[in-house]
């Protein structure tokens, strides 16, 4: 029980960062660069890293980890003048679920020789959880199926994943630097 409300904790503190820093900087940013691209596509949706890499890492719970954060934030987009249906909160995390076990399935990572270095196999988790969230989206809104717009979630939710990976990758590689340094 313990292990699940760490996951949980850590889950959410992660997306809530990851979604503040892209409703609370990048958004505004966006707005002004680019005014005519729409402000609920994202072209730098850091938390579609958040729930990527979680699903990978803790498997199916952490879909459940992520709907209270994910609603929670929701309610945040909606003050910001953010309209998004509230299925989308379900949506998402569902397609990153299946995207995982998608990639897991047909080009699974453990088979010798590993075909891919593990950012890159990420980054095809990423691609097709983000296909498969553009199409989710889509059919939840009932809106037709916009190329532009799917285009626009894809490059969000690719771009938001690789800056996600970088912190991480970034984030663990001082925490071992401090943890040597510590010890010596």
């Amino acid at each position: 029980m313990k292990e699940h409300f760490q996951n949980f904790v850590i889950v959410s503190v992660a997306y809530i960062t990851a979604y503040s820093l892209t409703l609370g900087f990048i958004s505004p940013v966006q707005k002004i660069l680019m005014s005519s691209v729409a402000i609920e596509v994202g072209l730098l949706f850091l938390p579609h890293g958040v729930r990527v890499l979680a699903i990978y890492f803790l498997g199916w719970k952490a879909v459940f980890y992520l709907l209270p954060a994910s609603y929670l934030m929701l309610g945040l987009s909606a003050q910001a003048g953010i309209d998004l249906n509230p299925w989308v909160v379900i949506v998402s995390p569902v397609a990153c679920y299946i995207g995982v076990e998608l990639v897991a399935r047909f080009l699974p990572e453990r088979t010798p020789p590993r075909r891919f270095p593990r950012w890159q196999y990420f980054g095809i988790i990423a691609f097709v959880s983000s296909v498969l969230n553009s199409l989710g989206i889509t059919l939840v809104s009932k809106q037709e199926l916009d190329l532009l717009v799917a285009t626009g979630y894809l490059i969000g939710d690719m771009a938001g994943f690789f800056v996600c990976l970088l912190i991480i990758m970034y984030a663990f590689r001082f925490a071992r630097l401090l943890a040597k340094a510590s010890d010596a």
